[in-house]
This record gives C-alpha cells, structure tokens and sequence, in this order.
C-alpha cells in the first residue's frame, strides 16, 4: 500500500503541481455572526471579500458549492453548528457608532412607520451622499439591508461521499436610487443632458432546508494521471417564502434641446404577497396622505406566504502536491495542500407565491416640462414600506390610469447565480478567487458580474488572519478583515466588513460575523 502511494506521489510530482422572537433573531443575526453581493454568508468568507467557491468546505459549502463537502481540512466525522448569522447595512450617510448601526440595522428591518423622526437633508448631506455613493459619472446607487442565519448545519464525512442538512432563513431589502434625489445638476449623457429620480426597491424573506450530497466522480478521475479528484455535489433543498415586494418607478428627465424643455418618462408597478399587500391595497385605495404606518413586526414579514424548490449543484476539481495524500486517504489526511478549480449553479430554482398577492401597473407617461423634480428632503432608509414616501412625493401616480390591477398568483425565480472560483493552499497559507454573475435579478445579489479576492496565513497554525476585498460595477467599495481560533474540536471565527470611499478606507463597518462557532466529533 505504502508503495502504491508512493508511486502516485512520483507520478504526481513528474505530471506537475412576535417582538421576542424577533429580537431573539436579529440578536443573533447581528452578535453571532454581517451583504448584497456575498456568495456566502460565513464569517469565513466574509473575512476573504465574500467569495467561497472553492474555499469554503463545512456544512455551508451547501448553499455555494456542495462538491466542497467532500473535502476535510481537519479529520473528523462530524460537524456541528447551531445559530450563526450575518448582517449587512448599507446607508445613505455614514454611522460612526456601531451601537447606532445596528439599531438602525433593526429599526429598518421592520415596517417603516410614518411618524418616525427622519434625518433632515442639508447641502452638506447631500453632497456626502454623492461623494460616498455616487461618484462623479453614476445615474444611480444601490443600497442593501441584509441579513442570513443558519439556525443549524451538521455535515458528516462517510468513506465514499459526504453528507450535509442545513435549515437556513434570510432576508434582504434593496433599493436603487437616482442621483437626482440628492444633487439638482443633470449627468452628460450622448451630447444630451439627463436627469434621473427613478427608484427600484425590492424586498424578499426565504427559509430554506437544504440536504446535499458530493462523491468522486470516477471516470474522469482516471483520464487524468496524480494525485488529482474530480468531485461533483447536489444540493436539493424547500424554500419557504416570506413576504414579498417588487416596487419599479421610473421618473427620469432627458433634455430636449430642440424645444428647450424636459421630457419626463413616467410608470409605475409592483407586485406585493402576505402583510405587504395589506399596506400595499390600502395606499392604492385611499389618499396619499393615509401611509400605512408601522403597525406590524419583523416577525410578520417572516410568514410563509408561499412554497418553492431549489437547487445548489457544483464541481470541484481537486489537485493535491508534495507530502498531501488525502485523495488517496481522504479520512486519513486532511487536505493541506492543493489547488483547487470549483463551479457552481446556486439557487437553481423558483418560488410560486400564494398568500395575498397584488400586482399594480401604471400606464407610462411622457410629460412636457420646463423644470425637473426636487430634490429629496429626507433620507431614505429601506425599511418596508417606505418607499411609499417618494411614491407620493415624486408620483401623482393615484391620478394616473391604471394600466393592471390583479390578485392573480405568481411565480419568481430564486437568486440564481453562476460562480467560478479558484484557490491555491500551501500549508498556512490560502489564496483564492471567485467570480459571481447574477442570472435573475434579486435583493439578494447584484447586477452583473462581481469579483473577490482574498488572503488567508496562519502565523501560528490554530490561529488564521484573513483579508480580502471585493469589486463590482455600482457596489460600495469594502475591504475585510477576519481572525480565528482553530482545534480539534471546535472552531471560532470573527470577521468585518468596512467601507472603502474613492479607493481608501474609512473606519465604517459594513459587516460583522462574530462568534463563528463549529464543534467536531471524530
């Protein structure tokens, strides 16, 4: 046995190298572990930029790629972890004071109520939201409020494959704003002038059970000679909906300078499922003046409302070198040394909504005008039920025709994203890299393609620091910065997120992943 295992080593080496509960969740989502545009939410990961796909290897790598479950980085049989979250706040203005942040965090995770104190806009807010978000060419931003828990994960390591469970809920909140809210100066665009204050807000709540499992793939393991695996992993998981809101205005100027005047391009829609559409039907049927006002909880938003199936499916291509034996003896040898080349298809799926849907459509409408709109007053935070502030202000829409009014059920795909990553491991030291392209648009990913990149060393072998950063067309700048404390039996993890501004840093926090704790059990 101890020849063969050295001969594949040389052959190797020759080939190359209700209030409670909702105080008690978003407790947990904001003390045990903090993101639009995050293929994963672990304090791990976070630590890297937010990438994963070739990295992460416990009961997580379900919901990113469940090829990693074959990997052990540590022997054990065994993987347990119970409640850890992550939150991810993104404001219009910055908050120094992290106790501020998460009550602000929280505050604008439950329904939005009219007769709550606002920041008032100034000249010199306006100008720092600009800066912050908007840069110098930017139409518009995008904001996110976030947060995922797993409230537990077991992942459980067998001769031929591995196993993992996980139930999971998450929620996000994301809008889009112009930039004609907060500065009156219209963008140069095509040798014309434009001026945007359109908004897209969007609001999803998804439980998931998921149950995966990944092996060997065998035949193309032997067309390939050394020390080399290729791994596939399947994830099948039940999404259970919480409420649901899909908000689209369009309100933007262009110039037209034939005739000296403004065009404006205006429309309306959105659809709505479970207490959202309660807020939604009275706002559409009554005066503008009657915003519906925070009268329900956090734990309201969390009601199922409808049912829905996903998929998580991925490939690992696994290249072990020098002393690393463990895709001969997987349980024997922990992974140490490797290069690793991953893909994956994440929430493969769609959600078929049932409780309490309502959709609403204007007809579009062109508008002659001298003047365009002004600008916003006060800030605009996120919280549900919100945006129907600037819908009354910037709108008209109630004396607009409509073009639908429905009941009728719908479907919506889940946030399905297509990652590809890469990750080179010598023994204390990880580098890897992840890009992510968003399929269907949704709150919990961005637009388009995003990169991460990360660093991971261990100056002493139980104690890992990590770095990283992440890059994408419209998403705040960020670095992060993550430590833990690794054994036998269990591990312990924190991380943070924090805004980078024009290419520096800034000493506001983003995200926070604390007390990222797993227990093993050989």
């Amino acid at each position: 046995m101890m020849q063969l295992l050295l001969n594949k080593k040389i052959l190797f080496d020759q080939s190359g190298t209700k209030r409670f509960l909702s105080l008690l969740v978003i407790f947990f989502l904001g003390f045990t572990s903090g993101l639009k545009a995050q293929i994963s939410f672990s304090a791990e990961s976070m630590a890297l930029g937010g990438g994963g796909t070739a990295y992460l290897t416990g009961y997580e790598s379900l919901f990113v790629n469940p090829a990693n479950l074959y990997i052990s980085e540590k022997n054990y049989s065994y993987q347990l972890s119970l409640l850890q979250g992550a939150y991810y706040y993104d404001s219009l203005l910055p908050v120094d004071n992290n106790f501020d942040r998460f009550r602000d965090f929280y505050n604008r995770s439950s329904f939005f109520n009219a007769g709550d104190t606002r920041t008032v806009l100034d000249e010199a807010s306006r100008e720092q939201i600009i800066e912050r978000s908007f840069g110098n060419h930017r139409s518009s931003s995008v904001f996110t409020n976030r947060a995922d828990i797993y409230w537990i994960g077991m992942k459980w390591v067998r001769p031929k494959r591995s196993y993992a469970f996980s139930l999971r809920s998450r929620f996000a909140s994301q809008y889009e704003l112009g930039r004609g809210y907060f500065s009156g100066t219209p963008l140069e665009r095509n040798n014309s002038f434009h001026f945007e204050q359109s908004f897209h807000y969007r609001y999803e709540a998804l439980h998931e059970l998921s149950f995966g499992f990944a092996e060997s793939f065998t035949y193309l393991n032997g067309l390939i000679p050394g020390l080399s695996e290729f791994i596939v992993g399947v994830a099948p998981k039940v999404v259970v909906p919480g409420s649901y809101m899909n908000a689209d205005f369009t309100n933007s100027y262009n110039f037209v300078s034939d005739g000296a005047f403004w065009q404006r391009n205006l429309q309306y829609t959105q659809q709505t499922t479970g207490i959202l559409s309660d807020h939604a039907a009275q706002f559409f049927s009554s005066q503008p003046s009657d915003l519906p006002s925070g009268n329900k909880s956090f734990r309201d938003l969390m009601q199922p409302t409808g049912i829905g199936v996903g998929l998580d499916i991925g490939i690992t291509y696994l290249i072990t070198f020098g002393e690393d034996l463990s895709v001969l003896r997987r349980q024997d040898d922990p992974t140490d040394q490797s290069l690793r080349i991953s893909f994956s298809i994440t929430d493969l799926g769609a959600v078929y909504y049932y409780n309490k849907p309502f959709e609403y459509q204007t007809e579009p409408k062109t508008i002659s005008t001298n003047t365009t709109g002004s600008l916003l007053q006060t800030e605009f935070g996120g919280a549900p039920n919100e945006h129907y502030n600037l819908v009354e202000e910037y709108g008209d829409l109630l004396a607009f025709s409509t073009d639908s009014f429905s009941e009728d059920n719908f479907n919506t795909l889940l946030p399905t994203t297509i990652n590809a990553g890469g990750l080179f491991q010598y023994r204390r030291m990880k580098m890897m890299g992840d890009l992510s392209y968003s399929v269907s648009e949704s709150a919990f990913t961005p637009k388009g393609l995003t990169t991460y990149l990360g660093l991971e060393i261990r100056p002493i072998r139980k104690i890992p620091l990590r770095a990283g950063t992440r890059l994408g067309s419209g998403l705040s700048g960020l670095y992060s910065l993550g430590a833990g404390f690794e054994t036998e039996r269990f591990d312990l993890n924190a991380a943070i997120q924090v805004k980078s501004r024009n290419s520096n840093p800034t000493s506001e926090i983003l995200a926070a992943s604390l007390l990222g704790i797993k227990f093993y059990i050989q």
